[in-house]
């Protein structure tokens, strides 16, 4: 199954969400292929088939049968019908599953596409194709057997993984900095600072916070900009090595010297992905600090 996207100024070709691991049904193929599951219903099935020979030879106890068949019918139906829809269970089948299939593009970008700015769904089809046709071309030419073959194909999965990764970053920075008005911030922060100069010691202090909150917010606004021209170069980076490759993979004498453009942008990623992850810590403390600022203020108000 497809998804066609009406309303973008480009033709959008297909986005796969059908990966067989990103179905509705995954969870109940998760439920039911649980090891708890199908032993818990075999150990059912067979006290409850020894329970009817056995009561060939004791009459007494063919009420047992159908209470174990009941019992093993209700052990399933928890697992098939109640198991999938809880919450927690889904989660822990989707972690599982993204665990499993890190390194698989086709269900990375099912799993990520929903995560990514419509507006760059044509950069997501454009590295799909860069990504087919560099990896037709190494196959043909080294195959699939090759240690340095087999390992080229793998890291050119994982480059484009990362440019998919990229692009949700990119759409979760955009989607912030569409939201701040720095000028706001910097006049709100000139009136928190008027607003701190009075003698009150007690009230001083929770309007010092709020200055300090203030010169966090504009600090993080300031970042997340950089942050932003940054994944904009790495994913141009992403996007010429995919188009080297193709170039390399034609001329290229040996598989082992492939490699060398792919380990150098994989390792620009992480730095930015380094990054992506020192923001987040600043934003898990600005939340810290918001709350402190309500609480001491609310507590003032007292």
């Amino acid at each position: 199954m497809f998804r066609n996207l009406p309303g973008l100024p480009y033709n959008l070709e297909v986005i796969n969400d059908d990966h067989p691991a990103r179905r509705p049904t995954r969870y109940h193929w998760a439920a039911g292929t649980n090891p708890l599951h199908w032993g818990g219903a075999l150990l059912g099935w067979a006290a409850t088939l020894g329970s009817g020979l056995s009561a060939t030879f004791a009459p007494e106890t063919s009420f047992l049968t159908p209470l174990l068949a009941a019992a093993t019918l209700c052990w399933s139906g928890i697992w098939l019908l109640v198991m999938p829809i809880n919450p927690r269970f889904k989660r822990a089948v989707d972690a599982q599953l993204l665990d499993r299939f890190e390194n698989d593009f086709g269900y990375q970008v099912a799993a990520l596409s929903d995560r990514i700015d419509q507006d760059l769904y044509g950069k997501v089809m454009d590295i799909k194709r860069l990504r087919d046709r560099a990896r037709e071309i190494l196959k043909g030419k080294f195959g699939e057997h090759d240690v340095f073959a087999k390992d080229n194909l793998e890291k050119l999965d994982k480059l484009a993984i990362s440019f998919l990764q990229l692009l949700v970053a990119l759409s979760e920075y955009d989607e912030y900095l569409s939201l701040v008005d720095p000028e706001s911030i910097k006049h709100e922060l000139e009136a928190a600072r008027t607003a701190a100069n009075v003698d009150d010691e007690t009230l001083r202090d929770v309007r010092q916070r709020q200055v300090e909150l203030l010169n966090n917010r504009l600090t993080r606004y300031q970042r997340a900009s950089a942050r932003l021209a940054l994944l904009q170069a790495q994913c141009r980076n992403v996007e010429t090595t995919m188009k080297l490759l193709i170039d390399q993979a034609m001329t290229a004498p040996d598989a082992q010297r492939v490699s060398r453009d792919i380990d150098e942008v994989l390792s620009n990623i992480r730095e930015s992905e380094t990054l992506t992850q020192e923001l987040a810590t600043y934003d898990d403390l600005e939340r810290e600090l918001d709350d402190i600022h309500g609480r001491e203020l609310e507590n003032h108000r007292r």
